[in-house]
């Protein structure tokens, strides 16, 4: 070997790695505003390990080594595929903000605003921010070696069809409604609130839906109750993963009667004797609709009549019913919204929600996804109904503990007549 390419060697062989050297390296690659993205992306990823697992990046690093020199290929492929996965579901929830984390001191933090955390990462923003955390993943030699193509098919990254496109605004809703009537107008109600795919909708039956109170417990039958949950079938989800949803708080006595008048096995909202003709006569009877209102106020509501410009799709279906719950859920928190749609990539963060903080969505939600009433009444009704609940109750344990005093001196009367 020639001194010159054995100087080559011992200068590789000799340089550490560290993120200083990391981004001494990638100045000479990539424009500046590209350094910082992928130092945020780089931050994230050092907080997820910290927090999580208790990890420091370099422990971290020296761990995926040693587990790359031990296993096959295969099998540490897998574990690149779950790390980064973890990734994306670590940046999809509100997470430490990573100036204040680092110690960065200041009376009021300017990326927070002292609040300490960071919003959840919008889902078009997660292919790029995997494409800049590969950047030190490779250069440690974590993913060396690894072809994009080996990983990306494997990574739960959200796609085009997790983004709900064209939801129905309030207004659209309620003059939709309007013109629709009985069960139909009932589904349609449901289906804006429960985020319900169109063949999840028609195959629901009364034994899917369940009445619970407010620590998500079945009551029995008669019983008051807080909210009704349902039950999707995992043969008619299109993971293939049976879900829950829930009915709103607006037409939950609507619902309650339907479920109890619907014989068991019997579909709520289906007439037709075949899912997919049930969910195709929905789909025209709502474009009917829409058509019929633009024509009838163009100024107004022409847009539901519109088609893409792209295909000759219409922009609002059926689906938008859809899309307006799960925007309207991400509001109350966000990820709450695609978790009870079914989106896979929110499945882990709605399943960890506690009771607790599920109950609290869910009573936010009335604010959000309330058609025809008031939020504010919605709200005070549910108060005076507890209200009302909370008094009958405090009256049957008063006249039981009555009843009960009434017996014992009968009982010690009778003693006495007797003795």
């Amino acid at each position: 070997m020639s001194s010159f390419v054995q100087s080559l060697y011992n200068e590789t062989q000799n340089k550490e790695k560290t993120e200083e050297s990391f981004y001494q390296d990638l100045k000479l690659k990539v424009k500046p505003n590209s350094i910082k993205n992928c130092r945020s992306a780089f931050n994230n990823f050092k907080i997820m390990l910290n927090e999580e697992n208790g990890l420091q990046f370099a422990n971290f690093v020296s761990e995926m080594l040693s587990a790359k020199k031990g296993l096959g290929a295969e099998q540490y492929l897998d574990i690149c595929t779950k790390m980064l996965n973890k990734y994306i579901e670590f940046l999809i929830n509100s997470r430490p903000c990573p100036r204040c984390y680092w110690g960065k001191k200041e009376p009021r933090c300017v990326q927070c605003k002292g609040t300490k955390e960071t919003p959840a990462i919008k889902p078009q923003v997660i292919p790029n921010t995997i494409s800049q955390i590969r950047k030190p993943l490779k250069y440690f030699g974590i993913l060396k070696g690894i072809a994009t193509e080996d990983l990306t098919p494997e990574l739960n990254i959200p796609t085009p069809d997790d983004e709900e496109p064209e939801p129905l605004t309030i207004p659209f809703i309620k003059a939709i409604l309007n013109n629709t009537t009985g069960n139909r107008k009932l589904y349609w109600w449901f289906a804006s609130g429960a985020g319900t795919r169109g063949q999840e909708g028609v195959t629901i039956t009364p034994e899917d839906c369940k009445f619970v109170d407010d620590n998500l417990n079945p009551v029995l039958d008669g019983e008051p109750y807080f909210r009704i949950k349902i039950q999707l079938k995992a043969k008619y989800t299109k993971k293939q993963k049976t879900r829950e949803t829930w009915v709103p708080t607006e037409i939950q006595k609507d619902m309650e009667r339907l479920i109890k008048s619907t014989p068991r096995g019997v579909p709520l909202f289906r007439k037709d004797s075949t899912v997919a003709n049930a969910v195709k006569q929905e789909n025209r009877m709502f474009t009917k609709i829409c058509e019929k209102l633009a024509k009838k106020d163009p100024k107004t509501y022409g847009i539901l009549a519109q088609r893409k410009e792209t295909s000759r799709n219409h922009k609002f279906t059926f689906h938008s019913f859809r899309s307006f719950a799960v925007t309207m859920l991400n509001r109350v928190d966000y990820g709450f919204g695609h978790g009870v749609a079914g989106h896979s990539v929110y499945m882990g963060q709605y399943n960890r929600i506690q009771i607790e903080q599920k109950v609290e969505y869910l009573q936010k939600s009335d604010e959000y996804l309330a058609i025809f009433t008031d939020a504010k009444t919605l709200s005070l009704k549910d108060k005076r109904i507890k209200e009302v609940e909370d008094d009958a109750e405090r009256r049957k344990t008063y006249y039981e503990d009555q009843n009960n005093k009434i017996n014992a001196r009968l009982i010690k009367l009778e003693k006495r007549l007797t003795s």
